[in-house]
């Protein structure tokens, strides 16, 4: 009969306390160095998004507006400024209560929003298009339409968007068609 042997210090396979410890410190280090790669990297995704988030509304801003510019009847050259751009849109095309229609430049928010004037006076609430927004984004030029009577001949509109490091400047124009004199 064989007996088995009785195991010695020498033959038994297993870590010991320390290597133990030595291996769970090394664990822990790798993976706090993969969670602030983690941690660093959704930083910059969101970063990103939100950086695409305000230069696709401001985008969309600039276009409404121009276009806004383009088919208005008029704009309010007593009331316009850097900050605010006052559309009267033609009868037709305006809904049956609006009486004017407003792009302001809200610098306490940082955006632009747009509101209404209504045909009794009140005014309705302001709704945001742009956000991040730097600065008064509306400039113009005065000119004459068909019939020499002083008017706003060209709207610019230039929007500097800025998200963390990330900025970018956009801008457009355009011009009343009521100004425009064909030939």
């Amino acid at each position: 009969m064989n007996r088995p042997l009785p195991m010695t210090c020498a033959s038994r396979r297993g870590l010991s306390l320390v290597e133990v410890m030595i291996s769970l410190a090394i664990t822990s280090m790798l993976l706090t160095a993969i969670a602030a790669a983690f941690q660093s990297s959704s930083q910059v995704i969101e970063n990103n998004d939100r950086f695409f988030r305000a230069t696709q509304s401001a985008r969309v801003a600039i276009n409404q507006i121009t276009t806004e510019v383009r088919r208005s009847d008029a704009i309010d050259d007593q009331n316009i400024s850097a900050t605010l751009l006052p559309i009267l849109r033609p009868a037709e095309t305006r809904p049956v209560n609006e009486a004017m229609r407003y792009y302001k430049y809200d610098a306490t928010n940082k955006r632009i929003v747009i509101y209404f004037k209504y045909t009794n006076g009140t005014l309705s609430a302001e709704y945001p298009i742009a956000e991040a927004v730097q600065g008064s984004p509306f400039s113009w030029d005065m000119g004459v339409d068909a019939n020499n009577a002083v008017c706003v001949a060209r709207v610019s509109v230039a929007v500097e968007v800025k998200v963390g490091s990330s900025d970018i400047r956009l801008s457009g124009s355009a011009a009343p068609r009521r100004s425009l004199t064909y030939k």
